[in-house]
């Protein structure tokens, strides 16, 4: 038995109000009299709703660039410049690469920095220590970006 036709649109307009906006957003694809609702009445805010995917960055096998693929758009979307992770002051730096190491939840892992590419802030890493190389042996150094949800938000 289907009750939702017989519910007041003030009623239903009402109890949706009270839904998250993931929630509410989702809730438009129930049924046309929602939709309707929910238009009507604008229940949805976009500042509230999550932010829509503007590109990927890839890294093709091998290859010693990171690519940008976007789709073009007329909303906000993030740059995918990343040009602005070359402003260092230190001249005894190489210059970067562009290619991505590694990513996590939304930073980006460079061979010298982390970036934050929607905030365009990024952090360069510190210069390592010069550790003596004993005869025989062999060191690789390796670059990971981990998040720890104890110290991150």
């Amino acid at each position: 038995m289907d009750l939702v036709p017989s519910l007041p649109d003030d009623a239903l307009a009402d109890i949706l109000r009270r839904l998250a906006p993931r929630d509410l957003a989702a809730s438009r694809c129930v049924c046309k009299s929602w939709r309707r609702v929910l238009d009507s009445r604008r229940l949805l805010r976009a500042d509230l709703l999550p932010l829509s995917l503007g590109g990927i960055f890839i890294n093709l096998h091998d290859l010693n660039f990171t690519q940008f693929l976007n789709r073009p758009t007329a909303g906000a979307t993030v740059s995918g410049r990343l040009d602005y992770t070359c402003r260092y002051s230190d001249p005894c730096r190489y210059p970067p690469r562009a290619y991505v190491y590694a990513h996590c939840n939304g930073l980006l892992l460079f061979d010298h920095c982390v970036v934050n590419p929607a905030t365009q802030q990024w952090a360069l890493f510190p210069v390592p220590p010069v550790l003596p190389k004993p005869p025989g042996m062999h060191f690789s150094k390796y670059t990971y970006l981990v998040f720890d949800p104890t110290l991150s938000p």
